[in-house]
């Protein structure tokens, strides 16, 4: 035995020192994290799985409770971007539909302000991917140093 180590301190678990870790260890909500980015550059199936995953782990009975706020974290952040997407889409396609009708009766002419509610309903996609994207990364680093997500409920950050 060696004698100059020190005594771990009580509840330490060596096999959880983040410490000794010499690469990237993936944790189950980096997991469900790293699916929700990747959802931006494939079809929403990485976000579906993502979620389903979440629901599973959340119920598992070995989650540690820093996993359980990762998961309903992760889980809001599903749901609300969902959500606004799904309203940017209906508003940008009704907004769509709408300059094509107001373009028949003006001879083939769209208003002008049309272009601006549909760059508007694009700017909006932006912002939502922006924030869905922080909250990702935000618990990709929180789970990556086995940290709890402060507030798992919040709607920004």
């Amino acid at each position: 035995m060696d004698e100059t180590a020190t005594p771990a301190p009580p509840g330490h678990d060596p096999a959880h020192d983040p410490s000794r870790d010499n690469g990237v260890t993936l944790q189950r909500p980096a997991i469900v994290a790293i699916l929700y980015i990747v959802n931006i550059m494939l079809p929403p199936f990485a976000a579906v799985v993502g979620v389903v995953l979440a629901y599973v782990w959340r119920a598992d009975a070995r989650a540690q409770a820093w996993e359980h706020t990762h998961f309903t974290y992760l889980i809001r952040t599903f749901w609300i971007g969902l959500i606004a997407m799904m309203v940017i889409f209906i508003g940008f396609f009704a907004s769509f539909v709408g300059m094509a009708e107001l373009a028949e009766g003006r001879g083939g002419r769209p208003p002008t302000g049309m272009f601006a509610l549909l760059f508007s309903w694009m700017g909006l996609w932006i912002v939502v991917t922006i924030w869905a994207v922080v909250r990702a990364v935000l618990s990709l680093v929180k789970a990556g140093e086995r940290q709890p997500m402060p507030r798992p409920r919040t709607l920004l950050w």
